[in-house]
């Protein structure tokens, strides 16, 4: 692992993937990491340029994984909080903590390879990282940033895992809504909006990120029925992305 080398660590694979595309043309090493052992392990072998870490994470969280490489390593390099808090006070809570700067899921392209770039180069220029989508089924300005760094290739490998991991979350789902797994459920919803966002299914995002909240505040609602909309809704944006994306090779 040579200067300029970069840990992402997050559960997801998606993610992951997602974050090694948008970075590739960097020139420094990406290395992943699906948990946080996993991350001090490639830590001890060799001290990256800079860290990115999930805050959502089983088993150890971002808050634990950050300390353990900070005060069980004594690692001193810039490191990154991934998340989907995006309320004030939450930002409030990652410096605080002890965070550089923290990044809100869905991450754009831009704002991913910039934030690095300044915490890399000290030369970063903010953009800004949240939009109004409205009713749109594609967030085009975020999907053409993702197409400046993936090939077509890499792209439909990226979304076609995407789409196949979403269809088994939904089959989850449709398991958990007949129990009380709310914890559960609000981590799945949680996972797709994320990975939804990212890839530009702006309204995809938008209606599990409602839903999200609907459970979370205790709304009145039929989860089978609103799961069932999101899951019709999928199949026919699912179907088509190809083409609504010029994707096909």
């Amino acid at each position: 692992m040579g200067k300029g080398s970069i840990i992402v660590v997050d559960d997801n694979d998606i993610n992951r993937r997602y974050v090694k595309t948008v970075l590739k043309d960097l020139n420094n090493e990406i290395l992943l990491a699906e948990s946080g052992f996993q991350a001090l392990e490639l830590i001890k072998k060799n001290t990256p340029d800079l860290i990115l870490i999930d805050i959502q994470m089983p088993l150890m969280d971002g808050f634990e994984c950050y300390d353990r490489i900070t005060k069980d390593l004594g690692i001193k390099v810039p490191i990154l909080a991934i998340t989907a808090f995006s309320d004030s006070k939450d930002r409030e809570r990652f410096i605080s903590y002890g965070f550089n700067d923290y990044l809100t899921k869905p991450v754009r392209p831009e704002v991913l390879k910039n934030t690095v770039e300044y915490w890399l180069n000290e030369s970063y220029v903010s953009p800004k990282n949240h939009k109004t989508y409205g009713n749109q089924d594609l967030d085009m300005e975020t999907i053409n940033e993702l197409k400046r760094y993936a090939n077509p290739l890499e792209l439909n490998e990226l979304y076609k895992e995407f789409i196949e991991e979403t269809k088994t979350f939904y089959d989850k789902l449709a398991f958990l809504q007949t129990g009380d797994n709310f914890t559960e459920i609000l981590s799945i919803l949680h996972t797709i909006k994320g990975n939804a966002g990212s890839l530009g299914f702006a309204k995809l995002s938008q209606l599990t990120s409602t839903l999200e909240k609907d459970i979370k505040n205790g709304a009145k609602i039929s989860l089978p029925d609103r799961t069932q909309e999101i899951i019709h809704y999928s199949s026919d944006i699912f179907n088509n992305y190809k083409t609504k994306l010029n994707l096909n090779i």
